[in-house]
């Protein structure tokens, strides 16, 4: 039975069994930022099981039965991959789920339905064996009515059969209950084993666990105490490519029908068979492709922190198991395509994106095949004189990393592969204080606007967070509810004093989502003070740091609260962004997701996930439609609606963004080209797109691996930039005495002139030094020492490129074995091939007259050069440096 039929069956199965079917989650998780990625069935379904009621945009009516096959991800045991057939990173996991519906005996009833009638998967039930928790008796009643012999089945305790494991004793707190495991006995083919040695070493290749039905019916409370739930859930996790496995009768999950174009990719891209479990390489390449391509697909990007970082450990490891067996050139990104085409049908997200997914894979292999091969080479000379049971030091691992890239798990593997341990406590030491470095050339440490004393604690407790009014004015009357320095709670500030500043309520935007705190000034009867920024504290208080300038500022004052004005050059910034947002991702595509940003009075900056330069064209392309936003004088909304109605809409919401479940939208009430833009910002925007008045892209760059940033002006920034532009072509124009237009032809004649000059330079350089030894100035006579014969030559106002082609000519004419040449303070060593075979070496010789006469020099072989050299003490010096 292929794969795709499994996958439908059981769909079709819990269908009929009253359940509803969503499509497979991403595997990036939306709500959860505890969670790298989505690793069960179970979890983005986590909030319904806690009580949320479970409605699903795009279906009627409340949903207590749900069906799925939901993309996990798990990563603990990455280096097991492909050495083991257990262990995989990517994998479908096929779910029945209740929230308080239906409990053990449907659950029992419908999993042996499913797994021994004929009509659906068919098993034979003779072979299907079942654990469960040690005190479940209500499990064991319903399994034996189906018909599972009690021999066949196995109590174990906490450690193996409660979720979470061993909760009785160990906690947490919160929903847990018994779990029973379903086994299938794949025969005397794949194993000589019983069950009962199964169950005693819990390592078999012959009984295989297909699925796990877990039964959360106790809340756990301090001290170990299980209370019953009101309403027990089900939550069941079934293993696609196990049952795969057993249906199609492989060995394992490698030789199923959805590995195997893989595979067979892999051998045509190699040249190299597969040979089963023994070929790792294959098996680790054909994995972790999969997995690559999911995550990518699903919106994650390499980086060196968190998810970014986990799929770039994938892709370098299937990189590096692919130069085993022969690839220097990029090979992932064309697994990616056969990724989509196998699983795209149920993945449509493979397909949709597999030109960006490719893109970025190919980059990051081009540039970790560079830092591979170097890697390698200095690990290798590193382990050279390691012997298996020996220990690589954890500074030598750090350096590969810090000076060459070359991540430490890599090292950890290869090194493994030979025996050899590393001190990954000397290597976290040396990192440690390379992170200790960084951190001390930091000038300003913003944790001051974060912290959150007691008072501010007590204040949010009674009253909440600040009344925030800013969005339709830019003044109000405010009473000052508390005066803070740094910890300490203030009654009055006198002038002079700088303060933290709290309000009942405030105009003042504070900084988050790119956009910078609002400045302005606090007024008073009696005194005023200057607010330089607003920032917001994570109870949601406002904090406004101010000096006051006149008279003393108290707790319990009225004051007058006025936002500088320049916060409309901001919101032209940031309603700015979001047209740029939506102009890159038009032009570039949908791989394009905001990575962060500043908005600030003065300028934007957005940085974006874009994995190589952006063309000229395609800028001056996302230049235009901005400016077609502007001058079209679109009125720009804002709405407050719930958050999945808003995503259903299609707002933009910021990836790893904390969202509440009422979200404020701001829209461009208007297309260009059919591109439209809408986002959710609780920032402040202009109220029509005319109010921009101009935008100008002034810089784009690399920022990180697969991270580019955009910086622009708007309005009469932007009018500015360009008039001071054009100042300066005029200028240039009438320099050169060419028009503006004419400009660029004008540069390229005048470097091919310079070039040509330069050339002649060199070659009167050239003639010089020849000159010099031609005419016998530089008193040339071959000398001996230690059995070579050596030239020591000083030529005058001669640079270093011109000293090599006198020293190769000096070298050629005299048939010595060294020439050292030298002008000024420079000076270059040849030495010849014989010399070279007897053991002599340029650097080394190089090395010694540095010591001799003070300069600094090196090289290696045939070749040495420096300078700073007093020429005549190095000359001297040579007959020594020989010996």
């Amino acid at each position: 039975m292929k794969t795709a039929e499994i996958r439908e069956k059981f769909l079709q199965f819990f269908e009929s069994k009253g359940h509803l079917r969503l499509p497979s989650f991403s595997v990036i998780p939306q709500d959860d930022p505890t969670l790298l990625f989505i690793n069960a069935g179970m979890t983005p379904l986590k909030p319904y099981f806690l009580g949320k009621k479970p409605v699903f945009p795009g279906h009627e009516g409340e949903w207590y039965r749900v069906t799925t096959c939901q993309k996990s991800v798990r990563t603990g045991d990455i280096e097991n991959v492909g050495r083991t057939n257990r262990h995989q990173t990517v994998f479908e996991m096929l779910g029945n789920f209740s929230f308080g519906d239906y409990f053990k005996k449907e659950a029992i009833e419908w999993a042996w339905e499913f797994l021994t009638d004929p009509k659906w998967l068919g098993l034979e039930p003779e072979r299907i064996y079942v654990t469960i928790y040690k005190d479940d008796d209500e499990a064991f009643e319903h399994w034996t009515r189906v018909g599972v012999p009690p021999e066949k089945i196995h109590r174990f305790d906490a450690d193996e059969n409660f979720w979470p494991q061993n909760a009785p004793t160990k906690g947490p707190n919160g929903p847990c209950g018994p779990c029973s495991e379903i086994y299938y006995d794949r025969g005397p083919a794949f194993g000589s084993d019983t069950w009962a040695d199964y169950y005693e070493t819990r390592e078999s290749n012959r009984f295989v666990e297909i699925w796990n039905l877990v039964f959360p019916q106790y809340d756990r409370k301090d001290g170990g105490i299980l209370e019953p739930l009101p309403k027990p859930n089900i939550d069941t996790g079934m293993g696609l490519a196990r049952v795969a496995m057993v249906l199609q009768g492989v060995t394992d999950f490698y030789e199923t029908d959805e590995f195997q174009p893989l595979i067979a990719k892999i051998v045509e891209l190699t040249g190299v068979s597969y040979e089963g479990p023994g070929s790792v390489a294959h098996r680790v390449i054909s994995e972790h492709a999969r997995a690559v391509a999911f995550i990518l697909a699903d919106g994650a990007h390499f980086s060196n922190t968190g998810r970014g970082y986990v799929v770039r450990r994938l892709l370098r490891r299937a990189v590096r198991f692919g130069y085993l067996l022969g690839l220097r050139e990029p090979f992932m990104y064309k697994l990616a395509e056969v990724v989509a085409e196998v699983m795209g049908g149920v993945y449509p997200e493979l397909k949709e994106s597999l030109e960006s997914v490719q893109k970025q894979i190919r980059i990051e292999e081009e540039q970790f095949l560079r830092t591979l091969e170097s890697g390698i080479k200095r690990l290798d000379s590193m382990l050279a004189g390691l012997q298996p049971g020996d220990t690589l030091a954890g500074r030598d691992a750090f350096t590969l990393y810090d000076t060459y890239g070359f991540p430490l798990d890599l090292t950890l593997e290869i090194a493994d592969e030979r025996g050899i341990k590393v001190d990954t406590e000397g290597y976290e030491k040396a990192l440690e204080e390379a992170q200790e470095l960084a951190r001390q050339r930091m000038a300003f440490d913003k944790e001051l606007f974060k912290k959150s004393n007691e008072a501010l604690a007590a204040l949010a407790a009674d009253y909440g967070g600040t009344n925030f009014v800013g969005y339709e004015n830019l003044e109000a009357q405010a009473q000052v509810k508390l005066l803070l320095v740094g910890e300490q709670t203030l009654q009055e500030a006198p002038a002079g004093s700088e303060v933290q500043v709290v309000l009942d309520k405030t105009p003042f935007y504070a900084e988050g989502g790119g956009q910078v705190g609002d400045a302005g000034i606090l007024e008073w009867e009696g005194g005023w003070a200057k607010v330089s920024t607003t920032q917001k504290n994570p109870d949601g208080i406002f904090l406004h740091l101010a000096r006051v300038e006149e008279g003393t500022l108290k707790a319990g004052t009225v004051v007058r609260a006025l936002v500088d004005p320049h916060r409309h050059d901001t919101e032209k910034n940031h309603t700015a962004t979001h047209l740029l947002h939506a102009a890159l991702r038009a032009v570039l595509g949908t791989h394009v997701q905001q990575k962060g940003s500043y908005v600030g009075p003065d300028r934007l900056r957005f940085d974006f996930s874009q994995f190589e330069p952006i063309a000229p064209k395609d800028l001056a392309r996302v230049e235009l439609l901005v400016n077609r936003w502007i001058q079209a004088d679109f009125p720009v909304s804002y709405t407050y609606k719930p958050l999945e109605e808003a995503r259903k809409e299609g707002a933009m919401a910021l990836f790893g963004e904390k969202y509440g479940d009422v979200v404020r939208v701001v829209s461009v009430e208007g297309a260009v080209d059919n591109v439209t833009s809408k986002e959710l910002c609780g920032g402040c925007h202009v109220r029509r797109t005319g109010e921009i008045g101009a935008f100008v892209i002034v810089a784009e760059e690399s920022v990180a691996a697969g991270v580019r940033r955009v910086e622009a002006l708007t309005g009469s920034g932007a009018v500015r930039y360009v008039r001071e532009m054009l100042d300066r072509v005029n200028g240039l124009s009438r320099e050169l005495g060419a028009a503006p237009e004419s400009l660029p032809e004008r540069v390229r004649k005048l470097q091919d002139e310079l070039k040509t000059r330069e050339k002649e330079v060199e070659k009167l350089k050239r003639e010089l030094a020849r000159a010099q030894l031609g005419g016998g100035s530089a008193g040339a006579r071959l000398q001996e020492a230690n059995g070579y014969t050596y030239l020591a030559v000083k030529l005058e106002g001669i640079e270093a490129g011109a000293l090599r082609g006198a020293a190769d000519e000096l070298l050629d004419k005299h048939k010595a074995d060294l020439v050292a040449v030298g002008s000024g303070q420079n000076l270059v060593i040849k030495v010849g091939k014989a010399a070279q075979s007897k053991g002599l070496d340029a650097g080394a010789v190089m090395k010694k007259l540095s010591e001799a006469a003070g300069g600094r020099g090196g090289g290696k072989g045939a070749l040495a050069q420096g300078g700073g050299f007093d020429l005549d003490k190095a000359f001297a010096a040579l007959e020594a440096a020989l010996g």
